[in-house]
């Protein structure tokens, strides 16, 4: 898509002709005009509109990295109040993006890792085991209680414009932006029957538009419906270097996991191409480097056959979404809530994720807001993870904010912006795990900032209780490698004590004072975090721990 001209800047000349222009402005308009590969146009305009500092549209991301920032990439690891019951090298697994990871039957416990599982039934010797078949292993894995299947829902989608060296703003340079949207493979979900986990069985290839970036995070909990975060056509607007265009929402009907249906799709006012003067309205309008798209897809707490009517997901800067899901077929919104500070980069609202407190009052109706560093090196506004409000779904309020990490004592920086590469929380643990969760608890993956350990008691102020920070193995000579090489991925067991943590080192088993005295045994799981998870998972699972079925399941 050609860039069209800024309207900012058609400025007229004064009648007494061209305005004087400062060796500044001139100096600010070239180097604008080479990082946005419009020289020509915008340079001269930038000649033109010395008052507007360059190109008109004022300042744009990446800033500069820190002065301070090491020349290398530190591979010390740093540990404060956790210890290390095992670490296996090599292997990453995905917990946490989406919200719900694992697979069990008895003791056995499968995390999915590319290609297979990271089998973490023994804490002390967790390994690797290869899946072959025609499915894919990944993405969302539930349990479906009508049909007595495991199914993994993973998504498929044209490549992301990742800003580079090479192409150091992404989907602004034409010729790269054209070459990723020339994709023809799936954009959509694949589903998979993976009740034999070494051997999934691919049931459905749903394609979600012809055009567009398929799909990114989706929520699927083993019930009727599955929420995408999807990108079903490419008149769906984006700023952000990173993606060619942006991802909304779809609900597919799951009770034929062979033939999913589409039932309904939502999207932000002004975020098509064609709405244009609604965009308008949004003060990132036009910035190159925000995120007007969602990115996860609606955590449903309970599901819309059961009752439920809410849901909240991440529409990036358009903010945190609460849905109103009363018509299926026709979502709405009770309300929303917007970071509405620097709103530069990044993505505000990356993962929402509704606190689980059945036996704690203060921490009932609370979400956790959760954002995403993109670029590297502190080169877009740091943005904290957020308690937020819902008790009234029509006026969720910010009412906490997570404390920013700080760097340990004895590294060689000040500051994790030093430290190179991806600085920010990314991913929280899953949403559906083994035992009784523990609401005060949360912790976070921080890419350079290793995995973060939170005490929400109280909900306004969230303490940092403990954290580790795993040896990072890239080098400063390999963008690719640094930019990635961090913590990504959590998961907790609570009825084990323990945190899972994945970086692109290898995946660790941790355990910390604030969860308690680890259980470092193989053990049959009792119960789900999620009542309605608990629906005949298991046919060696206790009777007494089923907490009871919809009026549709007795049927």
């Amino acid at each position: 898509m050609a860039m069209k001209p800024d309207p900012s800047d058609q400025i007229p000349e004064p009648e007494n002709g061209p305005r004087p222009v400062s060796r500044r402005a001139l100096l600010r308009g070239a180097l604008a005009a080479a990082g946005a590969g419009v020289a020509g146009a915008v340079g001269l305009q930038a000649q033109k509109d010395p008052l507007l500092g360059g190109t008109g549209r004022g300042g744009e991301v990446p800033f500069k990295t820190p002065l301070g920032a090491l020349d290398y990439i530190d591979h010390k690891q740093y540990i404060h109040n956790m210890e290390i019951i095992s670490f296996v090298e090599g292997v990453r697994f995905s917990g946490g993006e989406p919200l719900m990871a694992m697979w069990a039957k008895g003791s056995r416990r499968l995390l999915p890792a590319s290609g297979g599982w990271f089998d973490i039934t023994e804490p002390k010797k967790p390994f690797f085991v290869k899946a072959a078949g025609t499915g894919r292993v990944g993405g969302c894995v539930s349990y479906n209680t009508k049909l007595r299947k495991w199914l993994s829902v993973t998504s498929a989608g044209q490549p992301n414009t990742s800003a580079s060296p090479q192409y150091p703003y992404g989907q602004w340079d034409k010729a790269y932006r054209d070459k990723q949207m020339a994709y023809t493979g799936l954009r959509g979900i694949r589903v998979s029957d993976i009740t034999d986990p070494l051997k999934p069985n691919l049931l459905c290839e749903f394609s979600t538009g012809k055009t567009g970036s398929g799909t990114h995070m989706n929520f699927y909990d083993g019930g009727k419906y599955a929420y995408l975060d999807a990108g079903f056509s490419d008149q769906l607007r984006m700023e952000n270097a990173q993606r060619a265009n942006s991802n909304a929402l779809m609900i597919v009907d799951m009770t034929d996991p062979a033939n999913v249906k589409e039932v309904s799709r939502w999207w932000h006012p002004g975020q098509l191409l064609s709405e244009e003067e609604e965009y308008k309205k949004f003060i990132f309008a036009g910035d190159h480097s925000s995120w007007p798209c969602s990115h996860g897809a609606p955590t449903v707490p309970v599901r819309v056959e059961d009752g439920g009517k809410v849901g909240y997901g991440g529409f990036g800067h358009f903010g945190m979404m609460v849905f109103d899901f009363t018509d299926i077929t026709k979502p709405k919104l009770f309300g929303k809530v917007r970071w509405e500070y620097e709103t530069m980069g990044s993505i505000p609202y990356h993962t929402c994720y509704p606190v689980i407190a059945d036996n704690n009052p203060r921490l009932q109706g609370l979400v956790l807001g959760n954002p995403e560093i993109v670029l590297p090196d502190c080169r877009e506004p740091y943005k904290p993870a957020q308690v937020i409000d819902v008790k009234d779904p029509r006026n969720p309020r910010v009412i906490g904010l997570f404390p920013r990490p700080v760097a340990p004592p004895d590294a060689p920086y000040t500051d994790f912006c030093m430290a190179r590469g991806r600085f920010g929380t990314h991913n929280i643990f899953p949403w559906v795990a083994p035992g009784t969760s523990r609401p005060e608890f949360v912790a976070y993956a921080c890419f350079n900032a290793g995995h973060r350990v939170y005490d929400i008691s109280d909900p306004t102020h969230p303490k940092e209780v403990a954290w580790f920070v795993g040896a990072r193995t890239s080098s400063i000579d390999d963008y690719e490698a640094y930019f990635r090489d961090g913590s990504e991925s959590l998961f907790v067991e609570w009825d084990r004590n323990l945190l899972w943590v994945s970086t692109h080192t290898g995946s660790y088993c941790l355990s910390t004072p604030s969860l308690g005295k680890p259980v470092l045994e193989a053990r049959k799981i009792a119960k789900w975090t999620t009542a309605h998870c608990n629906r005949g998972w298991d046919d060696q699972t206790a009777a007494s721990v089923y907490f009871g079925r919809s009026l549709s399941e007795l049927v």
